[in-house]
């Protein structure tokens, strides 16, 4: 269950000695560098190489500077005393730990002990310094003494050193460009040369490019290698050169429609079919890289190529070409030779030609239905709608590897359309449901993932199957067992789907006593995960009431209890009606907010320190507040029966000018109200600013959280607290004030139904009233409007259950405390000179949906000493409020603040971090952290600190600092 709860980030690294030594999980950063210098030191080669090649998983765990460079400074000694093959092991860990390079701090002492072996007599230790010396290139890119050295071993006798010094000056001319320049002249003369080996030629090529530094060098290494194509014919040398001069281009972005020109040339004329294929590849690279940059004839000639050539692999690599730009190129349209070319192979004997061809049919419907017009000809979406159910059928036929990943490619295509071209949905799914029959092997597993896409893209496609795939679930339990597990989750998760909520009573049964049976109580646990995912609470309810007792952990027992009460809670909704009598509504509420409590109290016994659970924690709060705020509405629409206005109601609203004591005691009721709504709005939206890696699903059920706060407090001030001022006017205008998190996914998507269905109820009674007047009719309304937002099933979103994305933030603050109780001494002439490091932690998937671009850093103090007013005029800030961003590189980030301390006492620093991503949107994704300052006055005497010596400060410790 574990896995469903939260996705952990654990770092990899597979080396020798790794399995050993996989018990020191614990250790600090401090004591495992102790325990590596001793095997560096040690006597025995297998030791050394095995504390070697532990230093990378040492940086992956402690990538803290002062730790790295020490490490490094450790490896160049043993790098310059050791043999050849302790050489090679610190060669490795230096191209393993690439990212972590920046963070030498001593640069030139490295260098100096790396730089010294190449001038040994060895030639293949020359040749491992040349490739540790590439490998570093990063941090020494521009030192004259290494390219020197390049340079002159370049013109080595000894094939070894001679590729290593090839490696070196690969690396050093895609970071430095007057080593780039400097070396273009040699390697041009070198391979047009008569003694240097045709093998060093093919090697030598790829340095150009890296040539990209300026315009000048690139157009001329550009117009050195289309020179040497004729002279040099070889297959060889075409291949790499062409495959050069591409890689160069999409560096220089320049030349990339004179390279499709060259390409596209060498297509045509060229005869032989390796040629071709690579021609195919570096046009795919192109076109990837920049497909707005293909002019109309360009297309067309690789029209005609697919029309012409006999060969399918070849064909085949130029219809992915084409897949890509009716993705993303605006010249494709319908007009052009594409459309011919599609439907001539969509049908072809080659099942993979066929998918492609019917990949770009899909690719080209989907960009001109984002077009400016939006509108697709009915003539040629039903021909590729065609194609797409073909290519379908053909697939389920064999139950082949190949025909596998065609089946995914089409299903890919009907999601694609679905999404789309939502009137599609129900013809899509009923085809794929059909050829569930004929389906053999994996194929009928594939086909209901299929169907689980399109229920996802589009819930309504499914409906007219959810009797027969109700049956299907019936029918799991014939299955092998093996399989049951994958067919009843995916079948439960359909049936949810297709079926309204709530789920008719015969069909709950007929889950609940499939699942009786089933001795595998993790299938039972999905389903249930599923049933609360799409708002089928009663099936969770139902579920979850015998799992608890079956798992071994406290905290998931407990865990599974919490599931159970949220779900009774939000099932206990389902029966709250508008049109049935306000107390019982005010019960059933009630009784939804018991069930809340006893689950937030479950749950925050199911916390551990490997899951803290904070966004089940935040998110179920929230809820059971809403709930409490909507019973505390229900209370106050009952004050007009219990105590109406007065008569004397409008005079005193006329009098005193405050509009509200129109309404009597229900108008400041509601007002509190209101006030309650627009807080957990608030709530919402520092929840949704808190979820970086929550999937954009999340973020739209959020979002639609917080849309729900401020409608039902639009309601109240239209209907009731403000009603005179909307008499006759247009209650759709509502300023949401809700920042667009999922930006990409829903933004400029309507609003949910039930909101609209509020917003109509609403201007249909405002419509109806005759006078500002409070009366049962407006309060009446609030009711029905506040039960059919809580009639709403509450789908409980994935990141619930999942995070597919894991990135956390841990900060440092130098100088630190020593203790908890020993704040920092600044003296009030000083400032405190305060550096805050910071380290990004990734999971598995790293930027599956957003990345960090920026970190921002807000350093704040407060005082904890009361300060004296008179001082207080001669400064005008006496706390420090300041804010930096910056940038982060390899996942590390660091900046410096000046704080001023000009009053004695004791002051709290505050340093939080917050993450800008790659769209520009902010998230309050943490940590914060505090730190003691005690300053003073130098000219006033300080008593002693410590009666006896202190004892001497702890060892520098980067876990700890983290």
């Amino acid at each position: 269950l574990k896995t469903t709860m939260a996705s952990g980030s654990a770092s990899k690294f597979s080396g020798l000695g790794a399995e050993k030594y996989g018990a020191d999980q614990e250790q600090d950063a401090n004591t495992a560098l102790l325990e590596l210098d001793k095997g560096l030191r040690s006597t025995r080669v297998g030791e050394q190489c095995e504390a070697i090649v532990r230093f990378p998983r040492l940086f992956e765990k402690y990538p803290f500077p002062i730790l790295i460079n020490s490490s490094f400074l450790k490896l160049a000694d043993v790098f310059r005393i050791g043999n050849n093959f302790l050489r090679l092991c610190v060669l490795r860990v230096t191209q393993q730990s690439e990212k972590h390079l920046d963070k030498i701090l001593n640069v030139d002492e490295f260098l100096r002990r790396i730089f010294s072996v190449i001038h040994s007599n060895d030639p293949i230790a020359r040749a491992l310094t040349l490739r540790v010396l590439g490998s570093i290139a990063c941090i020494i890119s521009e030192r004259k003494n290494t390219h020197h050295s390049i340079r002159t071993s370049l013109d080595s006798h000894d094939e070894v050193e001679m590729e290593a010094a090839i490696f070196a000056a690969a690396c050093f001319a895609a970071q430095s460009r007057t080593f780039a320049v400097g070396i273009c002249n040699k390697i041009a003369e070198m391979i047009q040369g008569l003694a240097t080996p045709v093998e060093m030629k093919l090697k030598l090529i790829p340095i150009f490019q890296h040539m990209h530094h300026d315009a000048q060098t690139a157009a001329k290494v550009r117009q050195l290698c289309v020179d040497m194509l004729p002279s040099y014919p070889a297959r060889g040398f075409v291949m790499v050169t062409l495959h050069t001069l591409s890689l160069l281009s999409v560096k220089t972005l320049i030349d990339i429609p004179q390279q499709v020109e060259l390409l596209l040339h060498y297509l045509q004329q060229d005869p032989r079919q390796a040629i071709k294929l690579k021609v195919l590849s570096d046009l795919h690279l192109l076109t990837k890289k920049a497909p707005h940059m293909w002019a109309q004839h360009n297309l067309q000639v690789l029209c005609s190529f697919i029309s012409i050539t006999p060969y399918d692999r070849l064909k085949l690599r130029a219809l992915t070409v084409l897949s890509v730009l009716a993705e993303s190129s605006p010249l494709i349209t319908k007009e052009s030779s594409l459309m011919e070319v599609c439907l001539e192979n969509c049908y072809h004997s080659n099942i993979a030609i066929s998918a492609e061809a019917s990949t770009v049919l899909t690719n080209l419907a989907c960009q001109l239905s984002k077009g400016a017009s939006g509108k697709v000809d009915e003539t040629f979406l039903n021909q590729c709608v065609a194609a797409v159910e073909s290519l379908l059928t053909v697939c389920v036929t064999e139950a082949t590897d190949q025909h596998q990943l065609m089946l995914k490619k089409s299903l890919s295509c009907v999601s694609c359309l679905c999404k789309s071209f939502p009137a599609l949905a129900s013809s899509l799914a009923e085809t794929i449901y059909s050829l569930l029959d004929v389906a053999q092997g994996e194929m009928p597993l594939l086909l209901y993932q299929g169907l689980a896409a399109v229920g996802s893209t589009c819930p309504s496609g499914l409906a007219q199957l959810r009797f027969d795939l109700l049956d299907r679930f019936q029918e799991v339990s014939a299955m092998p067992q093996d399989k049951q597990q994958d067919f009843q989750v995916l079948l439960t998760s359909l049936v949810l789907m297709a079926c309204p909520v709530p789920l008719p009573g015969h069909m709950t049964k007929a889950f609940i006593d499939s699942l009786a049976s089933d001795p595998n109580h993790w299938t039972a646990f999905c389903v249930a995960r599923q049933a609360a995912r799409w708002g089928h609470h009663a099936v969770a309810v139902k579920l979850l009431q015998r799992l608890p007792s079956l798992v071994a952990s406290e905290h998931l027992h407990f865990w599974l209890i919490a599931l159970g009460d949220f779900c009774a809670a939000e099932e206990q909704l389902s029966h709250v009606h508008p049109d049935r009598p306000q107390h019982k509504a005010t019960v059933t509420l009630a009784q939804a907010c018991g069930h809340y409590q006893k689950g937030t109290t479950a749950l925050k016994a199911s916390v551990t320190p490997t899951f803290p659970l904070e966004f089940q924690s935040q998110f179920t709060q929230l809820r059971a507040e809403l709930l409490q705020a909507h019973a505390n509405l229900l209370a106050a629409c009952s004050t007009l029966q219990t105590c109406p206005p007065p008569a004397i109601a409008t005079a005193m609203a006329n009098v005193s000018g405050k509009e509200i004591q129109r309404t009597g005691r229900i108008g400041t009721q509601l007002q509190q109200c209101v006030a309650h709504f627009r807080l957990l709005s608030a709530k919402y939206g520092d929840l949704l600013q808190a979820s970086f890696d929550a999937d954009p699903t999340t973020l739209k059920s959020l979002t639609h959280l917080q849309q729900g706060c401020l409608l039902i407090a639009h309601v109240v001030d239209v209907l009731v607290l403000h009603n005179h001022q909307y008499i006759s006017a247009d209650v759709y205008n509502i300023q949401w004030d809700v920042p667009d998190f999922s930006r990409g996914e829903s933004g400029g998507e309507a609003l949910p139904p039930v909101f609209q269905d509020v917003l109509k109820m609403v201007q249909k009674t405002l419509g109806e009233a005759q006078a500002s007047a409070i009366t049962h009719v407006q309060v009446s309304s609030v009711f029905k409007a506040s039960c059919m937002l809580l009639r709403e099933p509450l789908q409980f979103p994935r990141y619930f259950f999942q995070a597919l994305q894991s990135t956390q933030i841990k900060l440092a603050l130098s100088p630190s405390q020593r203790s908890v109780n020993d704040p920092v001494l600044v003296s009030t002439d000083t400032q405190l000179a305060l550096k805050v490091e910071g380290v990004i932690q990734h999971g598995a998937k790293p930027g599956l949906f957003r990345a960090v671009n920026k970190v921002c850093l807000d350093v704040s103090s407060t005082s904890d000493s009361k300060i004296p007013q008179e001082q207080k005029i001669r400064v005008d800030n006496p706390n420090n409020e300041l804010q930096e961003l910056v940038e982060p590189h390899n996942d590390y980030f660091s900046a410096q603040f000046l704080l001023h301390f000009p009053f004695p006492g004791n002051h709290t620093v505050y340093a939080e971090a917050s993450v800008i991503d790659t769209s520009g949107l902010s998230w309050k994704t943490g940590p914060k952290m505090t730190l003691l300052v005690r300053s003073f006055d130098p000219n006033v005497p300080q008593p002693p600190r410590h009666q006896q010596p202190p004892p001497p400060p702890p060892a520098r410790n980067s876990a700890q600092r983290f």
